[in-house]
């Protein structure tokens, strides 16, 4: 097994050195801590984690790294996986360092800098869009070589073993619509932000027609829109589908998030459309946004604030026992029938 003084050699630097900057005591350049951190990840250098722990107090914080290019808060679910946090940090009588960089520049690993300078004792990552596409493995093995605890959250798209908490929303999709076929609707659209969209960020008509025509329904290029909720853009893609005649429009609205249901209701209201009588809106994310809404909404999926409290209950195991090996726990959702349906 590689050792610090291979990893120092590799880096072409002191022992001292490499040792200080794998620590988080030294403030050097940015090129040498990247070479460090290269030959580490090049030598599968792991540290002496027991060794580490007797001569390094812990903090008493763990850091979330939400890597978004929009406001945080503005996410339902977010929101809820981080009430779930703060409910079992609270219990584990820990603090929470919030990292909202997006970590994008060459080099840089998800909260990296948070463990070395020992602000943190670990790191709950939550995937998101900005996730999509990126070597997520080389984020792991970054922190597994430094020794930082870690808990993953949402989507992981890598190879690497890694504690995951996440929803089992495999069936969402089946049961919604199986739902909706039940109530007889045949003319059903989707509101997207980003699922399923063609180059120009129009939603792929095959995309969603592939998964309504088995239920027997069919659907419209003007029946799809995508857009944010927080900015006004699923409101406005919404209006565009529901200005048409009733005849000439869904009788359901399949949204991809909670917050989109929420947006294409307050257009639904303010034309005039009845929800559920001449619209039902249904939902694949399970958020409180959805059960607090005017006509709350029907949904599939698990509670987040219930993920979010698995997530630091997990990382407060690892950080008392680095050493147990990564396993993944998938909550499986229900399908929450509401008044908008």
């Amino acid at each position: 097994m590689a050792t610090i003084v291979d990893v120092a050699k590799r880096a072409g630097v002191s022992l001292s050195t490499a040792s200080d900057i794998l620590n988080g005591k030294l403030k050097g350049t940015a090129a040498t801590a990247g070479r460090v951190r290269q030959a580490v990840l090049d030598l599968g250098y792991r540290p002496n984690l027991l060794a580490r722990r007797l001569r390094t107090p812990k903090s008493g914080a763990i850091g979330l790294v939400v890597p978004f290019r929009r406001p945080i808060f503005s996410s339902a679910v977010i929101a809820d996986y981080l009430a779930g946090i703060q409910a079992e940090q609270e219990r584990a009588d820990l603090n929470l360092v919030l990292a909202s960089r997006r970590y994008e520049k060459p080099g840089e690993i998800y909260g990296a800098d948070l463990f070395e300078s020992r602000s943190v004792d670990g790191l709950i990552v939550i995937a998101t869009r900005e996730s999509y596409g990126r070597d997520v493995d080389t984020d792991v093995r970054g922190l597994r070589a430094l020794g930082c605890p870690l808990v993953w959250m949402h989507f992981f798209e890598g190879r690497e073993p890694v504690d995951r908490v996440t929803r089992a929303g495999a069936d969402a999709w089946h049961e919604v619509l199986e739902h909706l076929a039940e109530r007889g609707h045949k003319r059903v659209g989707a509101l997207t932000v980003g699922i399923g969209l063609k180059a120009g960020g129009r939603p792929n008509v095959a995309h969603y027609a592939k998964r309504f025509e088995s239920f027997g329904m069919c659907t419209k290029p003007e029946w799809l829109g995508a857009g944010e909720a927080f900015d006004g853009g699923a409101f406005g893609a919404a209006m565009e589908i529901l200005r048409r005649p009733a005849d000439e429009r869904p009788t359901a609205l399949v949204c991809e998030g909670d917050e989109l249901a929420v947006a294409a209701l307050q257009a639904a209201l303010g034309m005039s459309i009845k929800v559920p009588g001449e619209l039902a809106l249904a939902s694949v994310t399970n958020t409180s946004i959805g059960a607090t809404a005017a006509v709350p909404i029907t949904t599939h999926g698990a509670p987040g604030s219930m993920l979010g409290r698995m997530a630091l209950k997990r990382l407060a195991e690892l950080i008392e026992d680095p050493a147990q090996p990564p396993r993944e726990v998938a909550v499986p959702g229900q399908l929450l029938v509401r008044a908008s349906t």
